[in-house]
């Protein structure tokens, strides 16, 4: 759950953790080795008080890899930064570059978060708060609204049911019964852990959805939205957290065997500018990213007159939906307004469908492909 969780109790929890590792390492350790020494042959408690120090100095400071930097790793988180971690020339080096303009005498922050510094502040919070053990209180969080998980206005746009209708949830411009270009309207939630913390506001109606129980019935079923949008994430993070994702009718289901259908829940549910639907997209792009190369690889090794049309045309159809998913999440990203430059979260994406592109052979898709490099040239320089 997405829920609000003592601050506290996730230090207690942090601590508790570091101390079963040191009980492990007093248990396995070598006989001679430094760390049996620091353990057991001090003949004290402070062996053990330090080793608990240095576990809890890896755990909140560590980078991807379990590397520790002297000065890099004192450097402060933000859901804003103004600086990125690259690798340098060697696997062994990290280096600190600057995302935007950075004014002297500003502090220079970046990102503990991966991927989920796109996500909305409750899976930022909680991501923060079970692997870092802090609560996060940066300008982005200590904000008013998270246009992360801004979700169809329930006032503007009311459901029948607990869906959005299907003109809504895909917002894709298309005209209304009228004749005139549909517009969606989108609330943006207060941040919050909670549903009841997570006041939906509208800048097109100025009206505020809440998740009240004691409203009347037209507020409650208005409010149902929020508590739907919790829920869709609570599974959209158990769905990235989770290694294992079980087995239908005897046989192990696969990536796009679980994100097909929370996709599907997160459009129907969120609506299209929602921070899960395009995490659950690029999940979904990568698989079919690979698979695209396989199936270009064995279409090289056929003849042309071998190839089969509709296996050709499904393969297109297939890479223009990628392209516009990948399309929808720089729109996302830059509607978010950070400093970071998206190619930052979207560069792996970018390459891999520039490459299928190029594969293709003829000149308009290697242009294509050429097209998508330019996006993240300036980032990757």
């Amino acid at each position: 759950s997405l829920h609000a969780e003592n601050k506290q109790d996730e230090e207690v929890n942090a601590l508790e953790l570091a101390k079963l590792a040191v009980l492990s390492c007093k248990e396995l350790s070598a006989s001679g080795s430094a760390l049996r020494n620091l353990l057991i042959n001090k003949g004290d408690e402070s062996g053990e008080d330090e080793l608990t120090k240095l576990a809890l100095i890896y755990s909140c400071n560590a980078f991807e890899g379990g590397r520790i930097y002297h000065r890099l790793s004192r450097a402060n988180h933000s859901c804003n930064p103004n600086a990125v971690v690259v690798e340098g020339g060697t696997a062994d080096v990290s280096v600190v570059k600057a995302a935007c303009s950075i004014k002297e005498g500003d502090e220079i922050t970046i990102s503990y978060l991966g991927k989920f510094l796109f996500g909305g502040y409750a899976v930022r919070q909680r991501k923060l708060r079970v692997e870092k053990h802090f609560v996060c209180r940066c300008e982005r969080c200590s904000s008013s609204g998270d246009l992360a998980s801004r979700i169809p206005c329930p006032l503007c746009h009311p459901r029948t049911g607990r869906y959005l209708d299907e003109d809504i949830m895909f917002d894709e411009g298309d005209d209304d019964n009228d004749g005139t270009t549909l517009k969606i309207a989108y609330a943006i939630p207060e941040n919050g852990m909670t549903a009841e913390e997570r006041n939906l506001h509208c800048p097109n109606c100025k009206g505020i959805a809440t998740a009240a129980t004691d409203a009347s019935i037209k507020k409650k079923k208005e409010g149902m939205s929020i508590r739907y949008m919790v829920a869709a994430e609570d599974k959209t993070y158990d769905r990235f957290e989770s290694n294992h994702f079980g087995a239908k009718d005897g046989v192990e289901l696969t990536d796009q065997d679980i994100d097909m259908p929370l996709l599907q829940m997160a459009m129907s549910t969120c609506g299209s500018k929602h921070w899960i639907t395009h995490f659950l997209t690029l999940s979904l792009m990568e698989e079919s990213l690979a698979s695209f190369q396989s199936t270009l690889m064995s279409l090289g090794q056929t003849s042309e007159e071998e190839v089969d049309a509709e296996t050709m045309e499904d393969l297109l159809v297939d890479i223009a939906e990628c392209a516009d998913g990948l399309e929808k999440a720089y729109e996302y990203a830059q509607s978010l307004k950070l400093n970071l430059d998206p190619a930052h979260w979207l560069f792996d994406y970018t390459v891999g469908l520039a490459r299928t592109c190029v594969a293709l052979g003829d000149a308009k898709s290697m242009k294509y492909g050429s097209d998508w490099v330019t996006r993240v040239e300036s980032y990757a320089t």
